[in-house]
């Protein structure tokens, strides 16, 4: 099990060094070649949309090859990054975000089935924390990294750079032997997890469709130059780090998995709400730092919990997560289009992040 887990780890590292080092200069990038910020609202919000639709293939026809999917599903997001440097236009608009969509579903959802095989309600919470970690840990100096090569020669060499990451993971997947499995199957219910649990899920991808669709919007309003961009991205992600780390430690000895997200959706409704009113990058960067801090909480906590209660039906559970936050996702992208189209002022998106938050506290 210890093999398995340490492949399963570097997979998601390399996913991960493309999707900081490139990913998070996707919006900038349509920023940059001339889209409108409404127009680059909606590339998130379609991603979200394909992502919900292959939830129902699934659901209907399973993985017969987890690993062959998961191969395909990074090749597919090296496509993703291959398309910026070739595409422009309305097909870059609306072409691009299909792959994206189908990476989520496509690697994610074996893989995150893969991962949950590796705990137990003794450690599920901890050990999903440290999956979780990966991110913030790589993302460090990642997205520095990618601003200083986007300023020094161009988005050409960071997407390159992407692709051939994913490439090579392609290629790792196929070879590891943690990546074997029979075929996965499951529908898509909330039985067992329970109705509140699933409003939770919702809400939590409510709450990401709006911040990672503004995120990087919103920093440009405050932060010139993708070099800055870095810094800022760098940032939030160790904030979310050392949450994960706490987070990780406390819940699976204490219990009580839905007071913490409560606690901590309760906490972060202020925290957004002062975002949209934030008048300068100072005041921005605390607040927003805040809700790093705690945002990784709803993600551990919410996905152990799930599977605490659909530990005999992983693939069932791990569908209708995804569904669940696709779905929320799509409320939070649309939500943020919608604010742009009548107002053009993106820091109003983060008033509807705190009825996402607030719809977090149903959980149970």
């Amino acid at each position: 099990m210890r093999r398995d887990l340490l492949e399963l780890i570097l997979i998601e590292s390399l996913v991960t060094i493309a999707a900081t080092l490139a990913g998070s200069f996707s919006v900038v990038y349509l920023i940059d070649a001339g889209f409108s910020l409404f127009e680059s609202s909606l590339f998130y919000l379609q991603a979200f949309i394909w992502a919900a639709i292959l939830c129902f293939c699934v659901a209907r026809f399973g993985f017969r090859n987890p690993r062959h999917w998961m191969a395909l599903g990074v090749l597919v997001q090296s496509c993703y990054y291959l398309s910026f440097t070739v595409l422009e236009g309305n097909l870059l608009l609306f072409i691009t975000p299909l792959f994206f969509g189908f990476y989520f579903i496509g690697f994610w959802i074996p893989y995150n089935i893969l991962m949950l095989r590796q705990t137990s309600k003794e450690n599920r919470g901890e050990m999903i924390g440290y999956f979780f970690l990966v991110f913030p840990v790589i993302g460090l100096a990642s997205p520095i990294i990618g601003g200083y090569m986007i300023e020094g020669i161009g988005y050409y060499l960071i997407f390159s750079f992407a692709f051939v990451t994913l490439l090579c993971n392609a290629i790792l997947i196929m070879m590891c032997k943690g990546t074997e499995s029979a075929p996965m199957k499951g529908r898509l219910t909330t039985r067992g997890m329970g109705k509140r649990l699933a409003a939770g899920l919702f809400f939590e991808g409510g709450q990401e469709g709006v911040w990672w669709t503004a995120v990087p919007l919103i920093s440009m309003l405050f932060i010139t130059g993708e070099k800055n961009l870095g810094y800022l991205f760098a940032l939030f992600n160790l904030a979310g780090g050392i949450a994960s780390i706490i987070v990780a430690r406390l819940t699976d000895r204490r219990g009580f998995r839905h007071w913490y997200v409560r606690i901590g959706a309760i906490a972060c409704i202020p925290l957004a709400i002062g975002i949209a009113w934030a008048p300068d990058y100072s005041i921005y960067l605390v607040l927003a730092g805040c809700i790093y801090l705690i945002q990784p909480m709803f993600q551990i906590l919410l996905f152990a919990m799930a599977t605490d209660r659909m530990e005999k039906r992983l693939t069932s559970c791990s569908v209708t997560r995804e569904l669940l936050l696709n779905a929320g996702r799509i409320l939070g992208g649309a939500a943020v289009a919608l604010i742009l189209l009548w107002t053009g002022d993106i820091r109003l998106a983060y008033a509807v992040s705190a009825f996402m938050f607030l719809g977090m506290v149903l959980t149970k």
